[in-house]
């Protein structure tokens, strides 16, 4: 294990799920000098003197050392150890991000989607040893029980004391009792090495600096005329509008809405979401985008506004709900439902894609995560969730707007769902039943009613709902792009001939190799209609992205979609194109490219369920049904607000239909789910 790996695991936070919250300079310049000092140790360089010297130019075999060292070898003027150091700190995201992905193959760290790192179980286990049996990294207990002994460390226990105190690491380390009594002995201990030194000379001597005063570019203003100029808008693309500002006023621009003096700032590209996915934890916040709608169900926090380690907590009380591993456990039930949906899909029928498709997603997911049937109440649930992001998030309509009798009535109807839904899971109804979300949310509440009060519940209950709409707004479109292009209605008909020519696939025959061509259907159309094209934040920390300031308290638009459409990207982006996602192209692959799941730490919690779930539910309809389009040359046409989904004009038609089950075990079947509604109502 190299310096910086163990400065990583020093810093882990395992609450948070990232690194404790040092000052970023500080920490670079700690990365730079970890990798210097692993140099040293190699005998690759000399810092013996205040002129660092290159002793061996040849690679040490390490992706992590090598190419500082070659940037160092090609340097032909003498430097000094800070110089190197304030260079390498310029590449330490570089640095960062490379030796966690390392601690993660290596099995040390666990990845959780939306950039958040803890433990591994293994890993754990060793580092257990406090008495208070907290986990903690081998690291960590082995730095602190040196500094709080007598004994002299190892050099390389020295070195690490150093670059962490650079970065004044040990008062979030160390007891502040211990901090105060400990310090003349830290001190000590970190002048014992020259690295460490001058690492601490450079924070000293720039990390101030580099907070004030520098200079930085205007933020260009939207033209409301050459917006309305655009194509895009009126085609109500959202991602190709932000695409097109993009490219004509740059990664940073302000847009000003007609229904507010305030600017909202655009941050678009590649290099934008790369930067909000190592950099949006620190200077972002998604607390004023929900609050008016936590306020509005009687919540005090929700998981989509919350942030830091509240935030963390709670997506692991819903990742295991959310993972393919638990999809997989139901597999068979998740089956039986989608076949109970499209048994009611008939051969004539002309079905609206955005309902059809809903319903359908929300009826699983509804089953799956709360072992209730609430199909009924999706129109309600969709109504009211569109008025409150419109009214609240995008503060388009006045508030009173949520207080129509109309909806007042979708929210009576929406609190009878909770009541159902928390009447249905008692300790008795729950007995020998597969777990769920439902379970999982109650249990969180049990443990820490503090934390998860009975008054968030109702908001929490709602998100899945939310999920299983976006869902099914993807499967609408994916169904579109599928029946338009009978060569690849064909191509994914026949990967679900394969699959079911025996019955039911296990999760075992559900390779990617066997749904290659749905699940590519399902990554080309999230690239080109993403349900949700962009996010809403506001700058809690001052920050400069690509080298604009964005001010404080400000609102900020995440373009993360735009770059679905930039050519650097996608040659021919408006082009349908399942092939992109082939080896030797993988055009998604490439960083920041891809944004149908958002970026930063509010990125989807599950990702690759949700995709392999729509994936099954197309193969599922190719393999039952044959359907053609609306008119046959029908356009599809977006409603962009308040999320991106299809207009009611998108409609389809049933010309074939397989038998789904035999009549009788059909109608037995939906009896039964029948009776379990009206049982728990």
């Amino acid at each position: 294990m190299r310096l910086p790996e163990e400065i990583i695991l020093l810093l882990l936070n395992e609450e948070s799920g990232y690194l404790e919250q040092v000052a970023g300079w500080n920490l670079s310049c700690v990365l730079a000098g970890a990798v210097l000092a692993d140099l040293d140790l190699e005998s690759r360089i000399d810092t013996a003197q205040e002129m660092l010297s290159l002793d061996d130019a040849s690679p040490v075999g390490d992706d992590l050392l090598d190419p500082v060292l070659a940037a160092i070898a090609a340097d032909p003027e003498p430097r000094s150890v800070s110089y190197w150091v304030e260079k390498i700190a310029g590449t330490s995201d570089e640095i960062l991000e490379h030796a966690l992905m390392r601690l993660s193959r290596h099995g040390v760290l666990d990845y959780t989607n939306g950039g958040f790192w803890s433990l591994s179980r293994n890993a754990a286990k060793a580092g257990n040893g406090t008495e208070s049996g907290e986990s903690r990294s081998i690291v960590r207990r082995r730095i602190v029980e040196t500094i709080l002994g007598d004994d002299i460390p190892y050099p390389r226990d020295a070195i690490i004391i150093g670059l962490a105190d650079a970065c004044d690491a040990f008062r979030f380390l160390l007891q502040p009792e211990d901090y105060e009594a400990s310090r003349e002995r830290i001190e000590l201990l970190g002048m014992l090495d020259r690295i460490s030194r001058s690492v601490a000379a450079a924070v000293a001597a720039t990390s101030v600096n580099r907070s004030i005063g520098v200079a930085t570019k205007p933020i260009p203003n939207v033209s409301l005329w050459k917006m309305l100029r655009k194509d895009s808008l009126w085609q109500g693309n959202t991602s190709k509008l932000l695409a097109d500002l993009y490219r004509d006023y740059g990664p940073v621009f302000a847009i000003k809405s007609p229904f507010s003096s305030k600017r909202a700032f655009v941050i678009a590209g590649n290099d934008a979401n790369i930067w909000v996915n190592r950099n949006g934890r620190m200077h972002l916040r998604s607390k004023e985008t929900m609050e008016g709608m936590e306020n509005v169900l009687g919540a005090s926090r929700s998981l989509p506004g919350m942030d830091g380690a509240e935030h963390f907590r709670m997506r692991k009380a819903f990742q295991m709900a959310s993972s393919r591993s638990r999809l997989n456990e139901r597999l068979g039930d998740m089956l039986q439902e989608i076949r109970l949906a499209l048994d009611s899909w008939n051969v004539g029928d002309v079905l609206v894609a955005k309902d059809a498709t809903r319903t359908l997603m929300s009826g699983q997911v509804s089953r799956l995560l709360f072992s209730m049937d609430f199909s009924d109440y999706v129109d309600d649930i969709h109504k009211y969730k569109n008025r409150m992001l419109i009214t609240y998030a995008q503060k388009i309509l006045p508030k009173f707007f949520m207080r129509t009798p109309r909806m007042k009535a979708i929210r009576r109807r929406i609190d009878r769902v909770y009541s159902m839904i928390r009447n249905s899971h008692t300790p008795a109804q729950r007995e020998n039943q597969p777990r769920d979300l439902i379970d999982d949310l109650i249990s969180l509440h049990d443990s820490d009613p503090q934390y998860f009060p009975d008054t968030d519940t109702r908001f929490m209950m709602i998100i899945p709902f939310v999920a299983a709409m976006y869902m099914g707004t993807a499967v609408g479109f994916g169904l579109y792009l599928m029946v338009s292009h009978p060569d690849i209605f064909q191509r994914v008909r026949r990967e679900a001939e394969a699959l079911f020519a025996n019955g039911d696939p296990g999760p075992e025959d559900l390779k990617e190799e066997a749904i290659d061509t749905a699940h590519r259907l399902i990554l080309e159309t999230l690239r080109i209609y993403p349900s949700v094209p962009l996010q809403l934040r506001t700058v809690m920390n001052s920050c400069i992205v690509e080298g604009y300031e964005l001010p404080i308290d400000s609102r900020v638009v995440i373009a993360s979609t735009a770059v679905h459409y930039l050519e650097e990207n996608y040659p021919e982006p408006e082009k349908f194109d399942i092939d992109r996602y082939l080896p030797g192209r993988e055009e998604h692959k490439k960083h920041g490219a891809y944004g149908a799941f958002g970026f930063g730490t509010h990125t989807c919690l599950g990702p690759r369920v949700a995709e392999y779930q729509m994936t099954i539910n197309l193969l599922m309809i190719a393999h039952y049904f044959e359907l053609e389009v609306l008119p046959s040359s029908y356009p599809v046409k977006i409603n962009p607000f308040p999320t991106c989904t299809p207009r009611k004009s998108l409609k389809l038609r049933i010309k074939s239909k397989r038998p789904i089950f035999p009549s009788d075990r059909a109608a037995g079947d939906r009896e039964t789910g029948d009776r379990e509604v009206a049982l728990t109502s």
